[in-house]
């Protein structure tokens, strides 16, 4: 259950992080529209926010809250990622960290989570998009997407637990950065149960239930994060 407190911050910390991306969208209209969904959203309401997706046949049912963790075999549109996650991943070292900035929501941890935006509630973050053409090419054939980007995570972070989203959303990370698989060192915990990252596989979860996660190792971790909500089962 999240408090009302949790949603005042969450939504004054998504309004600082759109906010910030604004000068890498596009236009007024582009800005006017990433606003407006992140209203919605936090209002819990449900909205088509990828107009040009079509729905995937063969994905799974989705019931909010009742499973932590899903398998990428699921989500059939999931295996692209997968089989192409190398170009994605030299894309991700070509950036050499430029234009990553703090995650928003600074409450959650002290230092150490910092983000590479694609898009944003269903809006391209146009100058970061050019930067990255064929991995922008691979999740916009996410149908439903919502946020796209890279999620960094240094040595020492604790991302501290948390509950995400309202319900109707999933969260998937892809591997791209894993310096160590031992959950004690490095994990994302949903729910009651921790699972690792693995380069190149992705790693779906309800972040409408509690979780948190941490990199213990001396190494930086790197994923992709997409939220996009299931087409129906």
């Amino acid at each position: 259950m999240v408090r009302p407190k949790e949603t005042i911050d969450r939504g004054l910390a998504w309004v600082i992080f759109v906010v910030r991306l604004l000068p890498r969208v596009g236009g007024p209209g582009a800005w006017l529209t990433a606003i407006k969904r992140l209203i919605n959203l936090l209002l819990s309401r449900r909205e088509d926010v990828h107009q040009a997706a079509t729905t995937a046949d063969g994905a799974a049912k989705f019931e909010p809250g009742h499973q932590a963790f899903y398998e990428s075999q699921d989500f059939p549109f999931l295996a692209p990622l997968e089989a192409q996650w190398d170009v994605i991943h030299q894309e991700l070292l070509a950036l050499r960290g430029a234009y990553f900035i703090d995650w928003s929501e600074r409450y959650l941890y002290k230092e150490g989570w910092t983000t590479f935006g694609l898009y944003a509630y269903g809006i391209a973050i146009g100058k970061n998009c050019a930067l990255c053409p064929e991995t922008t090419r691979l999740i916009e054939a996410i149908p439903n997407l919502m946020t796209a980007g890279f999620s960094s995570l240094a040595p020492g972070t604790h991302i501290t637990p948390h509950t995400g989203y309202p319900e109707g959303v999933l969260r998937c990370h892809l591997g791209l950065v894993v310096p160590d698989e031992d959950p004690v060192v490095l994990a994302l915990r949903c729910g009651g149960e921790v699972r690792t990252w693995q380069p190149g596989k992705c790693l779906v979860f309800d972040d409408t239930l509690e979780h948190e996660a941490w990199n213990r190792s001396d190494r930086t971790r790197v994923v992709m994060i997409l939220d996009f909500t299931p087409p129906p089962g």
